[in-house]
């Protein structure tokens, strides 16, 4: 059996913000030692400076979100925070399955871009906001409209994978010894989520402040001229739910909805008064867990701290 790595996750529109853990730092502070281009660790490629260049930035930089943040987001670890310990981790392990007789040469995390740069997912926090992006992919994001990696190829990569996990003794080695080891070694992403769990309180908390219900109620009104009978944009975005096929580009019913969402978006002010709402819910927050953040904010930067020496040791 393989051992599976934890992954980003991602917050579709409708969805609460996704938990995260803390530590966020600028992406270009971020990219120290994964940004040597092709550095290849322990028989995994790492991402280069290439790669890294494609992946979400912390700051939105287009829409009717753009420029905007929340409180909680300093808490948070970035996307490239949490690549550098997953590959650390996986560097630990692979020595560690070396040194016991066993093999274990996984795909290295960061490869493919993630949605979003952590997991407030800014962008996307209040549904779709960007009329572009609205335009040319109605409701889905970038990664759903590439085309599938090659089949083939894919399937020669899990028969590997299953082929080098089928040993015998390798599940007892992986998790009784190198598991254990990668943890004490780098740590454990998100073994508290303050910060996230308290993100998706105040998503939800605010959404029936009076300013945000007024909005919602001029967003829906500005559908309905617009022949659209939706009350809000979750229900908008419901009708196109359907996991895309990659590479397939949007309908024109698709795209005519996730637009003019937009565009009611901002005709009601809708993203700005729940941004305005949450930036004030959450500075409360901020204030009345200061203790428990700041704690959980200094142990992930310990850990990706670990993280990028073990990177760069093994780099050597």
């Amino acid at each position: 059996m393989r051992h599976t790595r934890t992954l980003v996750l991602t917050v579709t529109a409708a969805a609460l913000a996704f938990t995260a853990a803390c530590g966020a730092e600028p992406a270009d502070e971020s990219a120290d030692v994964g940004s040597r281009s092709k550095t290849t660790v322990q028989g995994m490629q790492l991402p280069d400076a290439k790669v890294r260049a494609t992946w979400p930035q912390q700051e939105v930089a287009s829409g009717l979100a753009k420029g905007m943040r929340l409180p909680l987001e300093d808490y948070m670890l970035g996307y490239p925070d949490i690549v550098d310990v997953e590959n650390a981790k996986d560097v630990v392990k692979s020595a560690c399955m070396e040194r016991l007789g066993f093999s274990y040469t996984p795909k290295p995390m960061g490869l493919e871009p993630a949605v979003s740069y952590n997991e407030m997912n800014m962008e996307r926090r209040y549904g779709i906001t960007d009329p572009a992006k609205a335009a040319r992919l109605g409701f889905a994001v970038e990664q759903d409209m590439q085309s599938s990696d090659d089949e083939a190829a894919e399937e020669a990569e899990l028969a590997r994978q299953d082929k080098e996990s089928s040993v015998q003794g390798w599940d007892e080695a992986m998790n009784e010894t190198c598991i254990p080891e990668a943890n004490e070694k780098v740590g454990v992403l998100f073994l508290t989520d303050i910060a996230g769990d308290l993100a998706g309180e105040s998503l939800e908390a605010t959404r029936d402040k009076p300013a945000v219900k007024t909005a919602f109620t001029a967003w829906s009104s500005c559908m309905a001229d617009r022949g659209h009978q939706v009350k809000a944009p979750t229900d908008a975005e419901a009708r196109f739910a359907t996991p895309k096929t990659p590479g397939l580009k949007p309908s024109a019913d698709e795209v005519e909805l996730a637009t003019d969402t937009v565009d009611c978006k901002k005709a009601s002010n809708l993203v700005g008064a729940w941004h305005q709402a949450e930036t004030a819910y959450q500075e409360e927050q901020v204030r009345e867990h200061a203790k428990e953040l700041t704690a959980e904010k200094a142990g992930n930067a310990a850990m990706v701290e670990k993280a990028r020496a073990v990177l760069a040791d093994a780099a050597k």
